[in-house]
């Protein structure tokens, strides 16, 4: 699969990325190479494959109830409002 630049370049729109059109060729060539990659992994035959190891349960803490959060991390947080932290907006669109 070959990956062009204006594919890129819609990708990082989509992303709200700022991609050069200079940045964008090169990318869609290091991003061509890598699915090509894994394209050729595709073609390897399943036998070469190792089989699945043993999985391990994930260890997991006890789900016990704590208190509130300390009022001091609100009186150290640079805003907040109505017992919430207030923070930047993460995602803005300029259109």
């Amino acid at each position: 699969m070959r990956i062009d630049a204006s594919l890129v370049a819609h990708v990082a729109r989509l992303a709200a990325l700022e991609v050069t059109p200079g940045e964008a060729a090169e990318l869609s060539g290091e991003l061509t190479r890598i699915v090509e990659h894994f394209e050729a992994l595709q073609g390897l035959p399943d036998d070469l494959l190792a089989e699945p190891g043993t999985a391990f349960a994930t260890p997991l803490r006890a789900d016990v109830a704590r208190a509130a959060r300390p009022a001091v991390l609100e009186t150290n947080a640079p805003e907040s409002a109505h017992g919430h932290f207030v923070v930047p907006r993460v995602v803005s669109r300029g259109e």
